[in-house]
């Protein structure tokens, strides 16, 4: 029987944790990921890492795990700002549930910073490529693997730059979010900018 994902099923105290490889750093960290409210729209999800320049914090996410706001990178003793955090519209579209092999969307969207002024423009296309099964950490999951691949335009009022953003993304139903994550990102000068890969380590159901 072909598997096939509804909307994940989430609670508060809901809470996974990842291994986290930087590739391009050649360095390894833990994050994690709990939820600490849900509304009828929304999640609230706190996030935080074992990697010092993570953007730790609260990030709210749409009831299909796509980012609305998260907290944006800052400095070393810079004091909090609420205002800078990254906020999508209409949201960053990893993912389109039901979940079903072959399944397509395709779309735009914005991000902005008003701590930094800047706007970035999403043009993205995302694709159920298959199932399969993944072993990572916590266990050997049945997955619908995504690819979500976009173009980004980003504009700091002085300069305009285009990066390449792919993601893929290999869900279980199981565990009601990705067990593997796998993004690049190649910058305006055809460089690597990110290159990581998350597995999970724990799932924990409330």
């Amino acid at each position: 029987m072909a598997l096939k994902a509804g909307r994940p099923r989430l609670r508060v105290g809901d809470s996974w944790r990842f291994a986290s490889q930087d590739r391009l750093r050649g360095a390894r960290f833990e994050e994690s990921r709990r939820i600490v409210a849900i509304g009828r729209e929304f999640v609230v999800c706190e996030l935080a890492s074992t990697d010092p320049a993570f953007a730790a914090g609260r990030a709210e996410y749409t009831r299909e795990w796509n980012l609305l706001s998260r907290p944006a990178a800052a400095a070393p003793g810079d004091e909090p700002d609420p205002d800078n955090r990254w906020r999508w519209t209409p949201h960053y579209p990893q993912f389109r549930f039901p979940l079903t092999v072959g399944r397509r969307w395709s779309g735009t969207a914005t991000v902005e910073n008003r701590a930094t002024d800047t706007r970035n423009g999403h043009r993205y296309e995302a694709r159920v490529l298959g199932e399969t099964q993944v072993t990572v950490p916590a266990g050997t999951f049945e997955v619908l693997t995504v690819r979500f691949e976009s173009t980004v335009a980003s504009d700091d009022g002085q300069a305009q730059l285009s990066w390449r953003n792919v993601e893929m993304l290999y869900y279980a139903p199981k565990a009601n979010l990705f067990v593997r994550y796998e993004q690049s990102i190649t910058g305006p000068d055809g460089q690597p900018a990110r290159d990581i890969a998350l597995e999970l380590l724990d799932y924990q159901p409330a």
